[in-house]
């Protein structure tokens, strides 16, 4: 064979050898197109029915969902509407760096929405409303202390469920027994990191916000348009001073900016900004909604249109009282029924009258003290130790120089140094006892006592409650 023929026929082996590569490669290729394709097609098939389904929220939220026993619709609560609890708990940097160990459901209200009505009403329960607390034997207690005694029950491993599941039983007994079907829960933290993950609220301040406790008469919110940023969010809600009505008024001020940061976030097409509604699902809310439930909401709120006709906020009233110092909040039983009915369509019985007297042990250290301060020899639990001001004040001192102690008996221990700090008196030493009446980490009593007058920066010293002494540990940590 000559030399050109070998190189042809060498030329012609290569050449089949790339075709055959070439063929393999387009093989590869195509079958990877493929599987990407079907991917991408199961990928895509799936979102748009994920958006399909999230566009139908009663079905997501009730028809196919599996409830508690105890949260289960009875047979007179209409199937149209679901009932979601909104806690909002008072966990935050201030809290914390004061010492507070366990925090308080101090903003409570349910979102209720009739999908036959296409509308919202939100019902709110201020916390120092006097209920009978889930699981407690018909006992009194303010509502937001029933995360407290259900963190302490010992009824499971999981305190925080605990303490959940008595704030939501104790809230639906306060609603006539109404279902809660779901509920989510936040604390300062969450609020400002929720605001902040939006690109911050609009809204119209009514009236500029100063600070009262720790750089007081500094600026926090001014007054006007702006947009809010997750820190000024959460100081113009815990604000409750001035001309807006106290916590009541706060309520009022909470609901309307509330309503207003749905609207914006509609407006702004934030609401289904899904990538968002996950890191803030994942990340920011304690809740037992799940993904598709929390975006079947977002969507219903997007395509509802909010109106004063369909968007309500009810705040069960009451009357104040005061029982062994504390202020409590004595539910108008006529008007509670009649919110109920309005709202959830049901009817209710109101709740017997119930007699606000202090305890016999209030009455007892009321009455020491009172002894004690006639003979002129105020008890002092701190009395081994060197006292910062002397207990007499001298008739030459100048009254108007001297501050009278406020009422700190029923606070947490952050709050009693804040209103100390507040008036111009100094927090001072902690001494802790066992108390029946208060529950742990609230303060008894001062030394001196509230009510005296003393000069500027005298030190205030604590009594704060250890909780009731426990006798039997066999009761699961009830009292």
């Amino acid at each position: 064979m000559s030399d050109k023929k070998k190189n042809g026929t060498a030329n012609n082996q290569v050449l089949d050898k790339k075709k055959r590569g070439w063929s393999r490669l387009k093989k590869a290729l195509l079958i990877s197109a493929a599987v990407i394709l079907v991917a991408a097609t199961a990928v895509v098939g799936y979102g748009l029915a994920f958006i399909e389904e999230v566009k139908e929220p009663q079905r997501v939220l009730l028809d196919d969902a599996e409830f508690a026993e105890e949260y289960d619709v009875n047979e007179l609560f209409p199937n149209h509407i679901v009932n979601i609890a909104l806690i909002g708990f008072d966990r935050g940097w201030n809290r914390e760096n004061m010492g507070e160990y366990l925090f308080r459901p101090d903003m409570l209200a349910v979102f209720s929405i009739n999908f036959d009505e296409d509308s919202i009403s939100v019902v709110r329960i201020p916390r120092d409303s006097y209920v009978p607390i889930y699981n407690r034997g018909g006992a009194y207690e303010k509502i937001n202390h029933s995360f407290y005694f259900g963190y302490r029950s010992g009824e499971s491993e999981d305190p925080d469920a605990d303490g959940i599941r008595y704030t939501l039983q104790t809230v639906s007994n306060v609603l006539g027994d109404i279902p809660i079907h779901y509920y989510a829960s936040v604390d300062m933290y969450s609020i400002v990191a929720l605001v902040d993950a939006v690109g911050g609220i609009y809204y119209e301040v009514e009236e500029p916000i100063y600070d009262k406790y720790w750089n007081v008469g500094e600026l926090l919110v001014p007054e006007g348009p702006q947009i809010m940023d997750g820190k000024t969010y959460l100081r113009y809600l815990q604000y409750r001073d001035g001309s807006t009505g106290g916590d009541i008024g706060r309520i009022d001020r909470q609901m309307n900016l509330l309503k207003e940061t749905i609207i914006y976030l509609k407006e702004e097409g934030k609401l289904t900004d899904v990538p968002t509604i996950y890191r803030i699902y994942k990340d920011y809310v304690e809740t037992d909604l799940s993904y598709k439930q929390i975006a079947a909401l977002a969507y219903y709120a997007r395509d509802l249109e909010i109106g004063d006709d369909n968007f309500d906020f009810y705040t069960i009233p009451g009357d104040g009282a005061m029982k062994d110092g504390r202020w409590l909040q004595i539910i108008r039983q006529n008007e509670r029924v009649q919110i109920i009915k309005e709202v959830f369509g049901i009817d209710v019985e109101t709740w017997p009258p119930i007699e606000i007297k202090d305890s016999p042990e209030y009455l007892a250290e009321q009455e020491k003290r009172r002894r004690e301060e006639e003979l002129g020899e105020l008890y002092h639990p701190f009395d081994n130790e060197e006292q910062d001001v002397e207990e007499e004040v001298t008739l030459e001192e100048d009254e108007a120089a001297l501050i009278r102690i406020p009422e700190i008996r029923g606070l947490t221990v952050g709050e009693a140094r804040s209103l100390l700090e507040d008036v111009g008196l100094d927090p001072g030493e902690i001494e802790e006892s066992y108390y029946e009446v208060l529950e742990k980490g609230l303060v008894i009593y001062s030394d001196p006592p509230s009510g005296k007058n003393v000069p500027t920066g005298t030190v205030i010293n604590l009594v704060v409650s250890k909780g009731p002494e426990s006798h039997d540990s066999s009761d699961g940590g009830e009292d």
